[in-house]
Parts: structure tokens; sequence; C-alpha cells
């Protein structure tokens, strides 16, 4: 799947989850635990992007000298007539471009993914919770009902 596509699906998915717990968050524990994750998340994120920014003339010269030094080594393929460089010129800076801007995009959906699990655990314990206190609940009925209907002897 297309990085950007993928991306795209991956805090579409992270926005819902959000949408859904936050109509389940009661307590202020949760609420802090809510933000906490989303701070936390927020944070990586600009990280990543002021990294990328700051590094990217590096990280494009190295993938560069990657690309050539696996252009130029041997391999087991037909070796290409002499004369003729297998070393494209002119497809060098656009391959190194799209090889960081494809890493770049793995860390940023990792960090959305990581995020919505934060999201997807916090919602599972409020679940856990409140089944907790619906089973007390639902226990009670029971046995409210049973004394209604009058002794069962």
């Amino acid at each position: 799947m297309d990085e950007d596509l993928q991306l795209g699906v991956t805090t579409l998915f992270r926005d819902a989850t959000k949408q859904n717990l936050m109509s389940a968050i009661k307590t202020p524990q949760d609420w802090k635990r809510f933000n906490d994750i989303q701070a936390k998340a927020e944070e990586r994120e600009q990280a990543e992007m002021a990294a990328f920014e700051r590094d990217r003339p590096q990280l494009l010269a190295k993938a560069k000298a990657q690309i050539i030094a696996k252009a130029g080594s041997k391999t087991h393929e037909h070796p290409a007539p002499f004369g003729i460089d297998r070393i494209n010129k002119s497809n060098i800076d656009a391959e190194a471009a799209q090889q960081i801007e494809r890493a770049h995009q793995g860390r940023l959906l990792k960090i959305r993914e990581d995020e919505a699990q934060g999201y997807s655990e916090l919602k599972q314990d409020i679940r856990a919770r409140e089944g907790v206190r619906d089973m007390a609940r639902d226990a009670f009925a029971r046995s409210a009902d049973r004394r209604r209907a009058g002794p069962s002897r």
C-alpha cells in the first residue's frame, strides 16, 4: 500500500478511535491518561518532523551513496555491455528522495499507530471497569426480581 494512503487510513482510524473514546471517558484520571497519550504522540510527531527537516541533506547524501554503492557492486546478473554505465545519474536524486520520504512516512505511521493503540488500551480499561459495575448492577437486578416473584419454595 502506498505510504501516503496508509498514513491517511491510520490517521482516520486514530481520529475515529479518539471520537469513540471521548464519549466513554468519565473520570479525571481517564481524561489525564487520554491527554497524556495525545500530548506524547504530538510531541513525538513534532520531533520527527523537525529531525527530518533538519537532517534531510545528510539523509539525502547517505541515500545517494547507498544507491551508487549498490549500483556499482557486483551482481550475478548479466553484465552490462562495455562502455554502458549501470548508474542512472538522472534517477539517483529522485530515488534517494523517495527512499528518505518513505522512511519518514513509516516513522510517522508508527507514531500514529502507537497513539491509536494507546487509545484502544484506554478504551479496554474503561470497558473492563464499566463491566464490573454492570455485573454488580445486573446481579442486584436479578436478586431483586426473584424477591418480587415471591418465595420459590
